[in-house]
């Protein structure tokens, strides 16, 4: 008998637990993928940054941990392969797109200048990139050139530079005909 009440405390304890925790988990849970941001999901990181310079490192193919931003930086225009697949394992394209994003930012050490479109579903700042050296070479069409990216919403042009969606299309068109970087398995040709 004192072995069920013991069990039965137990399980009291766990529900009591599940009760006042469970609240306090959901309210920190990260905005569900697939829904747009409500202005509230993103305002633990403030004010959408006009601009932002400084050092980053590759997440993924297409995103950007940024030395001292709190939200993480998605390239605009560009979607590189996923880093992990449904079940976790880190898939091969995807680990070339953000080798190829990382070896791009070694050529600035790593120090880029973005300026800021919007917040994404994930509360990801959506920016346009250039490396921060005498090129100012810009992220995103390196990507599609060289075949780890393809073109990305790019009907959500840029205000500050109209022609940056047409580039990019035009970008990826020719690597598509040239066949770089990871075109030839998008293609079924491997």
């Amino acid at each position: 008998m004192r072995v069920q009440h013991a069990d039965m405390r137990s399980l009291l304890l766990a529900t009591c637990l599940v009760v006042l925790i469970a609240p306090v988990a959901l309210a920190q849970a990260p905005p569900r993928k697939g829904a747009a941001p409500e202005t509230s999901e993103c305002a633990a990181y403030g004010a959408l940054p006009a601009t932002w310079q400084g050092q980053v490192y590759a997440i993924d193919g297409d995103t950007m941990a940024g030395v001292g931003l709190k939200p993480h930086i998605r390239i605009w225009g560009v979607q590189a392969p996923v880093l992990r697949d449904a079940a976790k394992a880190e898939t091969v394209a995807g680990m070339r797109a953000r080798a190829a994003l990382e070896n791009l930012l070694e050529q600035s050490n790593h120090k880029v200048k973005c300026r800021a479109s919007k917040f994404d579903r994930d509360c990801r700042v959506v920016a346009h990139c250039t490396l921060d050296d005498a090129q100012a070479g810009d992220i995103g069409a390196a990507l599609i050139a060289a075949g780890v990216a393809y073109g990305f919403n790019l009907e959500d042009a840029l205000a500050w530079e109209s022609r940056a969606s047409q580039r990019y299309a035009t970008a990826e068109a020719e690597a598509r005909k040239q066949r770089r970087g990871l075109w030839k398995d998008w293609l079924g040709e491997r």
